[in-house]
């Protein structure tokens, strides 16, 4: 329960405050002028404080920020006599929470009191989620060692110990990569070790919001501008104003909206739909994507000029499959990271499962690891975990795609080097069902899903070796 200290000189009033207070289940403290409030502050370290505006060897306006600065009172609810609310007036100024006009109605007092404290635990919520927020964002939680990692680390150490990012037009940063490399962590870890780390962080999907309801998200909108507008909507520009707004999945924004987001960008300021007038914003733009933006240009799916606006930083994310120096590292996060929220021993794997882990191409990345792992420690019994239980599909590597082929054949596809061609891999395919069903044509056309004469087509245009017989 909540402590709160009284500063009423009138001793009756003061008492009869403490009781009500005391009945409700406060902690309560009395003091009868300034002097004693901050040596009574100082031993209690009260909650709140109600506070006289008239004192015996001073005023509560001058009081007021003494005991904030000295004792960290954060909420005062003041008090004043009839007729003097001027002088509250200057008081909510200067930081009080609510005033009260004397004679102070008790029960009125209760309800300011109930919703400072009410105020109090939104704040201190807020302050921990902040807090936590900014612990999981930091560069810490880019884990890794290989080169690529050791780059982007040292590029957002420089990018955020720039002071631009606190600019009113601060430079947009456009982060690409496959799904699942940790854009939002970069994103985040750009606002919470930048300038505006104390100021909101909003994280818009693209992908979640239909093109009907995008403008009224983003830009907000007024009451009875369109049907079911039953109030007026901040949009998330202006939730965000002096923070980060982070548009995740960009590349998939509809194309009619595209405009809209460049103007803004560009303006620095936004309409919600059924205003006339339009709104200052100061943002700072980070945008994401796993598609090829310059490919979508190319093929009219997103504009060129917005594209241009929003990568004047660019940070382009490799794939895990090309940074294997940050499996070890990775695993060994997950490992302790899961077992820990699970309350389970910490385990360990085998040679062989790191080396299956080393091979597997993670087409997933990142993301792909930490819920294999998390799977893993749930379900292995015991402190090891073997290859067998890491449950990984057989048929990719990190060199790029192995089939199994029937009779023990097998197909390897390298992507990085180009090879096989795919006629090449047809024509295995082919052979290898040919020969599965004893070079019987009709077989094994109905096994390939092709006609007969298209497989005798096709083999003998790949190869004039195999005679196929009726």
């Amino acid at each position: 329960m909540s402590t709160i200290l009284i500063v009423e000189d009138e001793r009756v009033l003061a008492k009869n405050i403490r009781e009500k207070l005391t009945a409700h289940g406060f902690e309560t403290h009395v003091a009868h002028s300034g002097t004693e409030a901050l040596a009574v502050a100082s031993r209690a370290a009260p909650d709140i404080a109600v506070l006289d505006l008239r004192l015996p060897d001073g005023d509560g306006l001058t009081l007021l920020p003494r005991l904030r600065a000295e004792t960290g009172i954060s909420y005062f609810i003041v008090v004043t006599a009839h007729g003097n609310e001027r002088v509250a007036v200057e008081a909510m100024k200067a930081g009080a929470f609510e005033y009260l006009s004397k004679p102070v109605d008790l029960e009125e007092l209760l309800i300011v009191v109930g919703r400072a404290i009410e105020h109090q635990q939104l704040s201190d919520n807020l302050r921990f989620l902040r807090s936590r927020e900014e612990q999981c964002s930091g560069l810490d939680q880019i884990i890794g060692e290989s080169d690529a990692t050791r780059s982007l680390k040292e590029t957002l150490r420089r990018l955020t110990r720039n002071d631009v990012l606190a600019l009113p037009d601060p430079p947009t940063v456009l982060i690409t990569g496959e799904t699942g490399t940790g854009k939002d962590l970069v994103a985040r870890a750009i606002h919470y070790l930048g300038p505006r780390r104390t100021r909101p962080f909003i994280h818009v999907n693209c992908t979640a919001l239909p093109a009907s309801l995008f403008e009224s998200e983003i830009f907000g909108h007024l009451r009875g501008s369109f049907t079911g507008a039953s109030q007026t909507k901040r949009g998330l520009f202006e939730v965000a104003h002096g923070g980060t707004i982070f548009l995740d999945e960009i590349g998939h924004l509809a194309p009619e909206m595209q405009a809209k987001l460049l103007m803004a960008i560009e303006r620095r300021e936004i309409r919600p739909v059924g205003a006339t007038d339009v709104r200052a914003i100061d943002v700072h733009v980070i945008a994401a994507t796993n598609r090829d933006l310059r490919a979508a240009v190319d093929q009219g799916l997103f504009r060129d000029d917005l594209y241009h606006r929003l990568r004047v930083v660019e940070i382009a994310l490799k794939p895990l499959r090309q940074r294997t120096d940050d499996l070890p590292p990775l695993v060994a996060h997950f490992l302790a990271s899961h077992s820990r929220r699970f309350g389970l021993p910490h385990k360990t794997l085998t040679s062989e499962a790191l080396g299956g882990i080393m091979q597997y191409a993670w087409p997933g990345n990142v993301r792909e690891l930490g819920h294999v792992i998390e799977s893993t420690v749930l379900q292995t019994e015991g402190d090891t975990i073997r290859l067998g239980d890491l449950r990984l599909p057989p048929s990719q590597t990190a060199s790029g795609l192995q089939v199994e082929m029937p009779r023990g054949r097998t197909i390897r596809l390298d992507f990085e080097k180009g090879e096989p061609r795919l006629d090449e891999v047809e024509q295995a395919i082919l052979s290898a069902a040919f020969e599965f069903t004893g070079q019987n044509l009709s077989r094994a056309a109905r096994i390939l899903g092709i006609t007969r004469e298209a497989l005798r087509y096709r083999l003998h245009k790949g190869t004039e070796s195999v005679r196929p017989t009726a």
